[in-house]
């Protein structure tokens, strides 16, 4: 059964990240991949603001921020009437290996994870199978 290509133009993502070097390698990654709609924000405040804005398909969002971090971030995503879409699938981005982190990520219902620095494979992997589910 061949999957046929998905046209990621038709999609909007949004990058969570502290870092802006990290956060423009993501967002050129995603370019690469073949997205058109990306938005961004530095840190999990501004991250919710942007998701209520923008209503992504997506979110790729680093866990270690401040003021909120990726698990805040999560946490009120998925616990916020107001969002549109609190079902959006969002995937950490992460070099924790530290299984509370994992579980509580995992508790919070966080729908993959993608290790620091993200390789192309690995990102349009991730987001393949989480657009493939929508």
């Amino acid at each position: 059964m061949d999957r046929k290509p998905v046209d990621y133009e038709q999609y909007k993502i949004l990058v969570i990240e502290d870092q802006p070097f990290v956060r423009r390698t993501i967002m050129q990654i995603l370019m690469q991949i073949g997205f058109k709609t990306i938005a961004e924000a530095d840190n999990g405040e501004t991250g919710m603001a942007e998701c209520v804005r923008v209503n992504p398909d997506i979110v790729v969002c680093d866990i270690d921020m401040k003021p909120v971090s990726g698990l805040q971030f999560l946490a009120q995503l998925r616990a916020s009437p107001d969002v549109a879409n609190s079902r959006t699938p969002v995937v950490f981005l992460t070099n924790h290996t530290e299984s509370e982190i994992v579980k509580k990520a995992m508790a919070l219902g966080v729908n993959g994870f993608v290790v620091k620095p993200p390789s192309f494979g690995a990102l349009k992997e991730r987001v393949d199978r989480l657009l493939a589910g929508r």
